[in-house]
């Protein structure tokens, strides 16, 4: 009779602590899954819908202070773990190039996969922002991606991604 109290109180102490652990899954619902994603996406319909204060409570979606305020349908991946950024949107102000670092030489593709990036991205004639990232616009639209091969540090040092207060 003692085995069979023990049992049925494992057994209830089992199914309590999953019923606890799917209450918590659906009430932290998918930013609770999200978070262990080694790669992660979002779509801003435009600059105001994305987080860019530095005091936003979403610090990993910032937009870098380069990306204008004109900027619409604003796709971002990028990669919890380890180095992996991409972002494309389009402006009719565009990117100001002149605040820029030209990049000089030949760089590869983007570090990871994005859908949204196009299969001709260039490798030549990007520039830098301030971010460690190749700039481009291709096609009317403006991309910006960390590159396989880190970019030199003397164009990344100032690391001018977020936008001031």
């Amino acid at each position: 009779m003692t085995t069979t109290r023990v049992s049925r109180s494992a057994a209830t102490t089992a199914v309590a602590t999953l019923g606890m652990g799917a209450v918590l899954l659906t009430l932290t619902g998918c930013s609770f899954i999200q978070s262990f994603e080694p790669e992660q996406q979002r779509h801003y319909a435009a600059y105001t819908d994305a987080p860019s204060s530095p005091k936003s409570d979403d610090a990993a979606w910032f937009m870098p202070s380069w990306v204008p305020d004109d900027a619409e349908d604003i796709d971002v991946r990028l990669r919890t773990e380890g180095p992996g950024y991409a972002i494309g949107f389009d402006s009719a102000d565009g990117v100001d190039t002149a605040a820029c670092t030209p990049l000089q030489g030949t760089f590869g593709g983007p570090a990871m996969t994005a859908d949204f990036l196009p299969d001709d991205l260039p490798t030549t004639g990007l520039v830098d922002c301030g971010d460690g990232r190749a700039t481009a616009e291709v096609g009317g639209r403006w991309y910006s991606w960390t590159t396989e091969e880190p970019l030199p540090v003397s164009t990344s040092d100032t690391n001018e991604t977020l936008r001031p207060e």
